[in-house]
């Protein structure tokens, strides 16, 4: 089961609305490429086809583009949990994001020592959250 978290910051007041986890849909590793980016689905094929049926660990995590300054939800794709994951491109720009808060590490922690990327504060904070499947 995901989660729905709204990020805000303290200090400008931008908001974005992120998916963390995964949900029943990507149990079919068709899913899971069409999740990634086109440029990027060959590359997540070739991760895919090394894992058995379906052993890979794929969900969404928290990110910050510094590119377009949005906080965005990123796959995440890895050969089991233990392995370091193929991170996705920003969705909004297609550029690589920095600061992944992947679902195990604490979100709360994660956004006390993440930088706004508009206002680059340190007031980053969960506002609000929901489940989603």
């Amino acid at each position: 089961m995901g989660e729905v978290m709204h990020v805000q910051c303290g200090a400008c007041k931008g908001t974005w609305r992120c998916a963390m986890g995964n949900g029943l849909a990507y149990a079919d590793k068709k899913n899971i490429i069409a999740a990634f980016r086109e440029k990027e689905r060959e590359q997540v094929e070739t991760l895919l086809a090394k894992s058995g049926i379906p052993v890979c660990d794929f969900r969404y995590g928290l990110a910050v583009c510094t590119h377009c300054h949005n906080v965005v939800s990123v796959p995440a794709l890895g050969l089991s949990e233990d392995d370091e994951p193929y991170v996705g491109l920003c969705p909004v720009c297609g550029r690589k994001t920095r600061t992944l808060c992947r679902e195990e590490e604490n979100v709360e922690a994660w956004s006390r020592k993440t930088a706004c990327p508009v206002c680059k504060s340190m007031k980053l904070e969960i506002v609000d959250s929901s489940y989603w499947d």
